[in-house]
């Protein structure tokens, strides 16, 4: 049995192939310019107010909460954040544990100690975080280096022929 990527790939295959690709991305890429921007949908959501008295009781203590605990939410995300210089990502990380307090104590749950709370979700958050983003394999790319991607199709298809 002959594997494909087995065969010799022919260098002229590959050159009209990158060249057939670079020509047709130049070709979409002008359609979309004559086109020009596409028109935003028009949003039709009504807004409906689901507040319950019981909630203000639970607003007033998330508050309290939030003025004392803030900069300690803050610190405990910012030390177990690898990078030290990303503060977008402390203040996301950061938010999101005010969120998932707010869900906490929505839930019924009763809060002894909410100092401790709070440090062991800012704590569980960024380990979420950084699970996540190894699950996902997350990784920056440049999508407006065309020959790079080409050659990098060129050499895909060319393995597969």
């Amino acid at each position: 049995m002959t594997m494909l990527s087995e065969w010799p790939v022919n260098a002229q295959v590959i050159g009209l192939v990158r060249a057939g690709l670079a020509e047709e991305i130049e070709r979409q890429e002008r359609e979309d310019n004559e086109k020009g921007p596409e028109r935003e949908p028009e949003a039709r959501v009504r807004l409906v107010s689901v507040a319950r008295p019981e909630d203000d009781e639970l607003r007033a203590l998330l508050d309290g909460w939030f003025r004392e605990y803030a900069p300690m939410v803050r610190r405990v995300v910012a030390r177990n954040v690898f990078r030290h210089d990303d503060e977008h990502l402390v203040d996301d990380l950061a938010q999101d544990v005010w969120v998932e307090a707010w869900q906490y104590l929505l839930r019924g749950n009763e809060v002894r100690k909410p100092h401790g709370l709070l440090a062991l979700m800012a704590r569980t958050r960024v380990c979420r975080h950084y699970q996540s983003a190894r699950v996902r394999r997350e990784a920056v790319a440049d999508l407006q280096d065309y020959e790079r991607a080409v050659d990098r199709l060129a050499s895909w298809i060319g393995a597969a022929a």
